[in-house]
């Protein structure tokens, strides 16, 4: 009976502290993709600015998804690279 109960905790830690790091990585994936979401609209804002093109509107911009988002950047980069030429 102890043996059992014993058991019986050690499965209920080891269930939790799966959750907790399925949590954590959970997080840090989420965080990453939120940070490249923001780094990739600071370009695209940077971009507008060099090219003299008005700015897009920060809200707008953070509805659409990442890839979204990088399309736009290479359509941005195209022109800056087209306008040195």
């Amino acid at each position: 009976m102890y043996d059992a109960r014993e058991k019986a905790i050690r499965d209920h830690q080891w269930a939790l502290n799966a959750a907790h790091r399925e949590g954590k990585l959970e997080g840090k994936l989420e965080g990453k993709l939120e940070g490249e979401l923001e780094g990739e609209i600071k370009l695209i804002r940077t971009l507008e600015g060099i090219l003299g093109l008005p700015l897009s509107n920060e809200a707008d911009l953070q509805k659409q998804n990442l890839e979204e988002l990088q399309k736009l950047t290479v359509v941005l980069q195209d022109k800056a690279r087209n306008r040195v030429s």
